[in-house]
């Protein structure tokens, strides 16, 4: 503990720095050092708060990361309420390690709707290939906004996903055919053109 301490002590004489790009780097590093201190208040909070308070203890997860806020984030994937899980599954995007990944597989068979459709968008950005297959499984999905979503992904993780992205460009839902057209256009970009 006395190491972190020291950490915070560094840090709040850095804040008052002449530079303001010190000043700047040191304050975001002592909310992230401060907040991972309270992980533990925040896992409590998680567990017993209103909603609200889950939903930011979920967004300061997000931000402050490691370990600590990954953690949390995987706790919230379990939370009762759809809302608090939807916001996790989002916040996962910027920690997408293979542990963090598996979960959100593993998760996707219990969700629906919004959290299932922000858990594919998740796979998605982490544009690993193995995960095509996986997120093709809900390229029919009934709910157009999950759809739209296994679309885009669908663009990010597989080799050549053109012929199953042309097929949607007809669809009869604009929210599918929105994300055809998204898909389409950010696949391209990275297709090299005679």
């Amino acid at each position: 503990m006395e190491q972190v301490e020291r950490i915070e002590e560094a840090l709040r004489k850095m804040m008052a720095d002449a530079s303001p790009e010190v000043r700047e780097a040191a304050s975001g590093a002592f909310d992230a050092v401060h907040a991972r201190r309270s992980a533990d208040g925040f896992l409590q909070e998680l567990r017993t708060g209103t909603i609200e308070e889950r939903i930011r203890v979920v967004f300061s997860a997000g931000l402050f990361g490691g370990h600590e806020g990954v953690g949390l984030l995987l706790a919230a994937l379990a939370d009762p309420d759809a809302e608090v899980r939807a916001v996790a599954a989002r916040e996962m995007a910027g920690h997408a390690t293979v542990p963090v990944l598996k979960a959100i597989v593993d998760r996707l068979p219990k969700e629906k709707g919004v959290v299932l459709g922000n858990l594919i968008e998740t796979l998605g950005t982490s544009r690993r290939r193995e995960l095509a297959p996986v997120v093709e499984r809900f390229l029919s999905d009934p709910d157009p906004q999950v759809k739209g979503k296994a679309i885009i992904a669908y663009a990010r993780t597989a080799e050549a996903p053109w012929e199953l992205l042309l097929q949607n460009v007809v669809a009869a839902n604009d929210t599918v055919r929105a994300a055809a057209a998204r898909a389409l256009g950010e696949w391209s970009a990275g297709v090299s053109h005679p």
